[in-house]
């Protein structure tokens, strides 16, 4: 996915929606992006796109009690949030290994097992 439609994730995000399936959308596109991102280990924009996300979770909760989902959009609700989940875990394998280079570089060296000879 190009920067230019990352940006438009973004910009979107500032807006309220008036449709409660529409803002999921919205934050599916968003961890997408964040997806995407991640696999080109642009892990700065991983954290901007988190950030805004965090933003539109927020809205979602304060918008999400007013109302019940029909059968249908609950059904929409909840294949969304399986592409999310997707997404997530798709981008926590991509950031083990650079996770693992850190733990590595931050930790103390290990010494070798001692004989028990």
């Amino acid at each position: 996915m190009a920067k230019n439609e990352d940006v438009q994730v973004a910009g979107r995000s500032d807006a309220p929606s008036p449709n409660l399936i529409r803002q999921y959308e919205d934050i599916a596109r968003a961890s997408h992006c964040m997806l995407e991102a991640a696999l080109h280990s642009d892990w700065e924009r991983v954290e901007q796109i988190e950030s805004q996300c965090r933003e539109m979770i927020e809205r979602l909760k304060q918008v999400s009690r007013r109302g019940a989902l029909s059968e249908p959009e609950e059904r929409r609700r909840i294949e969304l949030l399986r592409e999310i989940l997707r997404d997530d875990a798709r981008m926590r394998l991509q950031a083990e290994p650079w996770l693992r280079n850190m733990e590595e570089y931050l930790s103390p060296p290990r010494r070798p097992p001692k004989n028990n000879r």
